[in-house]
């Protein structure tokens, strides 16, 4: 803690001011970065749950479809029109 303080007092005033200013910026970059990457994280979540939903959605329309050309095949249409 004292080789900080020593470089403190070594450097200028104006100096003291960029060093103060440059930490800050840092600070708050570090803290936009751990933002950005909670929100990825949260992102690629949602994106996860909507391509598994994608796949139930195909599969049941894939089921759909083979009931609906089960329910128009010509010989049963006309069974049940006779």
């Amino acid at each position: 803690m004292n080789a900080l303080l020593d470089t403190f007092r070594w450097l200028g005033q104006e100096r003291r001011l960029l060093v103060v200013a440059l930490g800050v910026l840092i600070v708050i970059t570090a803290l936009a970065v751990v933002g950005a990457s909670h929100e990825t994280r949260n992102m690629y979540r949602e994106i996860q749950v909507l391509q598994k939903e994608q796949d139930d959605l195909e599969s049941e329309y894939e089921k759909l479809v083979l009931e609906q050309s089960a329910w128009a095949n010509n010989t049963r249409v006309d069974q049940i029109a006779r």
